[in-house]
């Protein structure tokens, strides 16, 4: 292919550069390039997509393939961020986790003598309030470097067996396909409210910090946690199976390979997120 000839998109065939469809499959080139770097959704465009992506994902697929844009799976990106953090503030209360600032007044540390005293502040609504409106934006920047790094590994990964898929069509697809477990982590918090409170560990004793990540990582040994669990490992699947549709269709790749492109990234994450206790 010279400087004077495009690939078609659509077939693969050489055709010349100025032609605005191609002869061979009858594909629109010039509204393809049109859409590939004009295509700016708005909030409800993206909802839309979103919705069309697990309800017609080959369509959906092709669509995203010509126009490809990031704000999608930015945004689900973030609603994932915000249900995260209020789970993990809803485990914190589960868990009976308690926060305080403890300011000294007085010549001595010794409150029981004359002219000493001693104000014990809870922060608790000023830790709710840093994880409503400050935790959900630092889980989102931490997120988007994990998926920047994840996704540009994948794509090399892809190339390898197969894939055409670019890097910014890879982190399209991950974006989407996040959707579902953006809506388990919303049910989570419902999940988390049915949890036994306090009491974490038994007869053990624990400090207030690791009864939190015992909680987080194994709800202490609550059913409702473990059903919450069980929930997210299905939603993962369901994830990794349309994203594999998705690849399939953009990186036109086969099934096997498309599959083993997004699984086994997916599944080591998921095995540290939900089964090593790294993060919870």
């Amino acid at each position: 292919m010279s400087e004077s000839t495009q690939k078609c998109p659509s077939c693969s065939e050489t055709v010349p550069l100025e032609y605005s469809v191609c002869p061979f499959c009858g594909f629109g080139l010039l509204e393809y390039e049109l859409k590939k770097f004009s295509f700016k959704p708005s909030f409800k465009e993206v909802f839309i997509r979103m919705y069309n992506f697990f309800r017609h994902p080959f369509r959906t697929s092709e669509e995203i393939a010509i126009a490809t844009e990031k704000k999608g799976g930015n945004i689900i990106l973030l609603l994932y961020a915000v249900f995260l953090a209020l789970r993990y503030y809803m485990v914190m209360i589960k868990s009976g986790v308690t926060f305080s600032v403890i300011f000294e007044f007085g010549p001595g540390l010794d409150p029981m003598k004359s002219g000493e005293w001693i104000i014990s502040i809870s922060t608790g609504l000023i830790l709710f309030l840093v994880i409503f409106f400050i935790m959900p934006f630092v889980i989102w920047i931490m997120l988007k470097m994990f998926i920047f790094i994840s996704t540009w590994l994948m794509s090399k990964f892809g190339a390898m067996l197969g894939s055409e898929a670019t890097t910014k069509q890879f982190r399209s697809i991950i974006g989407y396909s996040l959707a579902p477990i953006a809506a388990g982590e919303f049910l989570g918090i419902f999940f988390t409210l049915m949890a036994p409170s306090g009491g974490l560990g038994g007869s053990v004793t624990y400090s207030e910090f690791a009864d939190y990540i015992y909680f987080i990582n194994f709800g202490g040994g609550s059913v409702p946690l473990w059903i919450f669990k069980g929930l997210m490992i299905i939603l993962w699947l369901i994830m990794i199976i349309y994203a594999s549709i998705s690849l399939r269709v953009i990186g036109r790749m086969a099934w096997v390979n498309a599959f083993v492109t997004i699984a086994v990234p997916i599944a080591l994450f998921v095995f540290f997120f939900y089964f090593a206790g790294v993060i919870g």
